[in-house]
């Protein structure tokens, strides 16, 4: 075992049972001593501080020793006198460096051994295979043949191993095997099986199924081995027929068998199968295995069974911190935060917390109710010295920005040590998600500046921040560098340039990158008819329509419905989308209705399909249905409800709103703070507005828009004016919307030249296309000047083809001035884009009766009965005790209509004592010719404000 060293102060020493050392741990002075070369008392050190892994070190050597400090001391020992190594022991010492991953003193003690065996150089091989030195293993398996020792069940699967993990020495491989079948090696099952890994590792599936059938003996290793190679391949169904043949072969299964097959029912969602697999786990005992049960745990969780999940992990006899992991996995992939919240503490009691786990736990914290949790959390991290992972700083980016938390997000990434691409991606995902598209832009200027390395997450984020007008040129940089880098045929990527290039107006350019892309998904279909619809192109959006239904759309909702992929949420939310983009509000209903188990997702989805097709009020009573079946806001929820109290004006709905948006910690979002002041502006509360108007400098552009709206409808159109010029001033750049706003109120408030010269310098300016609305505003501008010449001619050099908006507004001027042939063409051609436009018979009528032509009104009337075409009543409502009353002219179906009309008699009997007469110079010719007493009254909204 042991030699006796010559050396004389030594030689006295005998080996004798005395070699027995208490069990106290070896001492920081002994490891001192050890180190100080004092020889008299090398030995003397260890007999008075003996440490319990020496005392079998007779026996086993070095392959006990569970601290390197501790061998490299005995290590020291032997070479400074004690004791010359016998081979055993020397090969030992090499596999106790090789465990601590030391293989340069490893290949020191190798290199000085005088005599080796065939197991010195299988320890070194299986050391380098280990440490990953694949190409030093491969040289020294070359030397060990080269010096005659055989191949063998030892050697040949370390050497296979290092092949495989190396990735480029395929062609070495192959000669091994060659090697294996000269020498008959392939009846060592060992060997067999070292060959189904390498040939899986190097992706030739086909190869590693036909040396498993040639394989004349086989265990339960080497049928996990090909399973592995088909489950990392991609054939899941392949790993369940070799894992039921296995069965029907009578091959028990180990832990590592049940873990593949587990997690591949997992792969081809088959909950059924994973309970079948769950019985035959149970029949083999292996239900308290930790893999195994850790597996279930994980799988039963992603089929929403987390009861199963619970009772497996309760019943464990062992857990470790991936059984806890897979735990709070499963909770928290159910949204059950309380739950998953509560192990979380449990685990922190058994002192099992990783990274694994915080990222989990923190991925939960991304809404307002659970930001103390989440501010905990990473006070726990830092406390834990885990600042350093990268994964949880990037949890941490998405928690801060999901809960409104900007400036928390941007000072963590500000001093992370280190950043990856998923940290840049997500710091533009947190800006584009609160509408910091500016932020969002800049952060990916800074990312090509500084890495130059990107993927499609990072291209459909910077697509997301150009979805404005404003945004256009920016937009179309970053469609070149998506081309350059080669992600163009990328599904993700192409649906994010089909909606910027829709929202900014440009629909033709939409739908040649949707002609281009090689696959089309449901949203890439909603976002080209969302572009048209948005941009008012309804023939267009009917097309796409009827392409969709026709290629993909009811055929692929009937397809979803058969593979039953209805079930999952954001399949189902973009079905509803795609049905009321198109116009089809039953259908959206329908499917919403039918849901089972609503989330807030898909109640949004629902509001928001309200909202996208102006019915504001439907909208509101949904949100109430949706607050009365306990279903939080977040806020998307808020952000549509404020939007449909702004459209509807109701002020007291939108402050309600504006106070639970305070109370759920939303009041700061981008998308809640700018509907709030939306709202404030559109009711009139001008002063609300500014009160939660942002300094200038931190204003967004939404928020100029907002302000400029509001002073334009409300009459303070200079006001409006001088916004414009501070925005401008501040260095935001005004977009499509801003020159609405701002020619809408040079219209309103006659400033006619200011109006012209905000026209041209749009376009030359600030490089902002003109649309059809700005050419609305433009007629409208001239016409209510009387300058109806210049409209005409304006709309003849239009950069656009004009609609029915543009003739309907040239002919409300007409009726204004009285002008008699300008008003016969605009309604010639508004009946030529819509032939049964009530609105052209009756501007054209009003034109004819202020001019005295009652002949001409009498042939209009006739026309209109002749192509059937009906006056649409007009109709108000007004929401009175929370509940809105829609009204019209001579209504009696309200339930209070008999009080409303005895009111009216009352009202009628002052007015008329007042003196009021009536304007009656647009009576239509009918009631004249009935001889009808024409009178004018309030209107119903009033008398139900009077009843109320």
């Amino acid at each position: 075992m042991l030699a006796r060293h010559s050396n004389n102060k030594l030689s006295a020493f005998k080996f004798e049972p005395w070699f027995k050392f208490s069990t106290a741990a070896l001492s920081n002075s002994f490891l001192t001593q050890c180190g100080r070369d004092p020889e008299n008392h090398i030995v003397q050190c260890i007999i008075n501080n003996p440490h319990p892994e020496i005392c079998g070190f007779f026996q086993k050597g070095f392959s006990q020793i569970t601290r390197e400090e501790v061998g490299k001391a005995l290590h020291a020992v032997c070479v400074k006198g004690w004791a010359q190594l016998s081979i055993f022991h020397t090969n030992t010492l090499i596999n106790m460096y090789s465990k601590f991953g030391n293989m340069g003193y490893a290949k020191q003690v190798f290199d000085r051994m005088h005599d080796r065996n065939e197991a010195s150089w299988n320890n070194m091989i299986s050391g380098y295979v280990k440490a990953g030195l694949h190409v030093e293993a491969a040289r020294l398996f070359l030397e060990m043949w080269g010096q005659g020792f055989e191949l063998n069940g030892y050697n040949i699967p370390s050497l296979l191993t290092a092949f495989s993990r190396s990735g480029s020495m395929l062609l070495e491989g192959l000669q091994i095997h060659s090697l294996v079948l000269k020498n008959g090696l392939i009846y060592d099952v060992f060997v067999g099986t070292s060959l189904l890994h390498f040939y899986g590792g190097y992706g030739l599936i086909s190869d590693a199924q036909i040396l498993f059938e040639d394989m004349p003996d086989k265990n339960v290793v080497s049928w996990t081995s090909l399973m592995v190679n088909y489950a990392d391949a991609g054939f899941f169904n392949e790993v369940i027929n070799l894992y039921q043949r296995m069965r029907r072969k009578g091959v028990s299964c180990n832990q590592n068998t049940f873990t593949t097959v587990i997690s591949t029912c997992g792969a081809l969602d088959d909950e059924v199968l994973v309970h079948q697999v769950l019985g035959h786990v149970i029949k083999s005992g292996l239900q308290t295995d930790v893999s195994v049960a850790n597996s279930l745990i994980s799988s039963f969780g992603n089929f929403s069974k987390v009861e199963v999940a619970s009772y497996i992990f309760n019943n464990m006899d062992e857990r470790d911190t991936i059984s806890w992991n897979s735990i709070l996995a499963a909770f928290a992939h159910n949204w059950l935060s309380e739950e998953s919240l509560g192990y979380f503490h449990l685990m922190r009691l058994n002192g099992k917390v990783d990274e694994n786990t915080l990222s989990i736990v923190l991925s939960l914290c991304d809404s307002v109710d659970y930001l103390n949790w989440g501010k905990g959390i990473h006070g726990l991290v830092l406390k834990l010295g885990l600042e350093l992972d990268i994964c949880i700083s990037n949890t941490l980016l998405t928690m801060y920005f999901e809960t409104g938390r900007y400036e928390d997000a941007e000072n963590l990434f500000h001093y992370m040590p280190q950043k990856d691409l998923i940290s840049w991606n997500s710091m533009m995902a947190g800006y584009v998600l609160g509408g910091k598209c500016l932020d969002a832009l800049s952060t990916f200027r800074d990312l090509l500046c500084m890495w130059n390395t990107t993927n499609f997450v990072t291209f459909a984020s910077a697509l997301s921040a150009c979805v404005n007008a404003g945004f256009l040129s920016e937009g179309r940089v970053v469609h070149a560098l998506v081309i350059t880098s080669g992600l163009h045929g990328n599904m993700v990527v192409g649906n994010a340039l089909v909606t910027m290039y829709g929202k900014c107006g440009m629909t033709h350019e939409a739908k040649n990158v949707f002609k281009q892309m090689p696959e089309k998904e449901l949203v890439t279909w909603n976002a080209l008819i969302g572009g048209y619809a948005e941009n008012e192109e309804v023939d267009e959006a009917i097309k796409a329509f009827k392409l969709m239904r026709e290629r993909h759309g009811m055929p692929l909702h009937a397809h979803i419905l058969l593979t039953g992929f209805e079930s999952n949420e954001y399949i189902r939310n973009s079905i509803i989308s795609m049905y009321a983009n198109c116009g089809d509000l039953n259908s959206s209903n329908t499917i919403f209705c039918a849901l089972v188990n609503r989330t807030s997702a898909s109640w949004n989805s629902m509001v928001a399909a309200k909202a996208h097709n102006g019915q504001w009020e439907e909208a509101l009573k949904l949100l109430l249905m949706m607050q009365r079946a306990e279903v939080d806001f977040d806020q998307f929820s808020l952000s549509a409800a404020l939007s449909a109290s702004a459209n509807l004006a109701i002020l007291e709905d939108g402050q309600h709103l504006h106070g639970l948006a305070i109370k759920l910690g939303y009041d700061n979002y981008h998308f809640v703070a700018n509907a709030t002041m939306d709202m404030y502006g559109k009711c009139g509360e001008l002063s609300d507005l500014l009160k939660l108007l942002p300094e200038p400098k931190r204003r967004s552009r939404l928020s100029w828009n907002i302000l400029i709206s509001a002073f334009a409808r409300h009459g303070y159109f200079y006001k409006a004016r001088e916004i414009f010029h501070e925005m401008v001033a501040q260095g935001a750049k005004p977009d499509h919307v801003t020159f609405i706003s701002l020619l809408s109120a040079c219209s309103h408030g006659g400033l006619v030249d200011e109006g012209l010269g905000y026209f041209a310098s749009m376009t030359t300016e600030f490089g902002v296309p003109a649309a059809i609305e700005h050419c609305v505003c433009m007629v409208d501008l001239l016409g209510r000047s009387g300058r109806l010449a210049e409209a005409e001619a304006f709309i003849e050099e239009m950069p656009v083809p004009p609609n029915d908006f543009i003739w309907r507004t040239l002919l409300a001027a007409c009726k204004i001035h009285g002008h008699l042939e300008l008003g016969k063409k605009a309604a010639e051609h508004l009946l030529e884009v819509n032939p049964s436009d009530d609105s052209a018979y009756v501007l054209y009528s009003n034109v004819c009766a202020t001019s005295g032509r009652w002949q001409d009104v009498l042939g209009l009337r006739v026309k209109m009965e002749s192509e059937n075409v009906r006056k649409k009543p007009a109709s108000s409502w007004l929401n009175v005790r929370n509940k809105i009353s829609t009204f019209g002219a001579g209504d009696q179906s309200h339930a209070e209509s008999e009080k409303i009309y005895l009111k009216l008699i009352e009202l009628k009997k002052e007015i008329k004592e007042a003196g009021y007469v009536p304007d009656t110079s647009y009576a239509l010719l009918t009631l004249m010719k009935n001889k009808r007493r024409i009178t004018y009254g309030p209107t119903v909204r009033g008398l139900l404000l009077h009843t109320a």
